[in-house]
């Protein structure tokens, strides 16, 4: 809904037209020993590394099927479906 309003704007505020591309990902993961642990593991393949609000690394999915194989392959890669903000992290 933001987004729409955001494109609103911008057409009518400053005539800039805007399209929206999504990205084919549906699951994402925190990389638990941060972007250490994960040059150690190398390049994945069937992820997208992005990085959060506190520049954590944070793996795109296409689904749970990519996940599952990445851990499989990487059983090293601690994963978590959630992140702390850096004030509630455990020590």
């Amino acid at each position: 809904m933001q987004i729409e309003v955001v494109q609103f704007r911008l057409v009518n505020e400053y005539g800039v037209e805007t399209y929206l591309e999504t990205l084919p990902y549906l699951v994402a993961r925190w990389v638990t020993g941060g972007w250490a642990v994960l040059e150690q593991v190398g390049r994945l393949f069937n992820t997208f590394v992005v990085k959060d609000r506190w520049e954590r690394p944070v793996l795109l999915f296409k689904n749970q099927w990519n996940v599952d194989q990445v851990m499989g392959e990487h059983p090293e890669l601690e994963l978590s479906p959630i992140a702390l903000t850096p004030t509630t992290e455990k020590d």
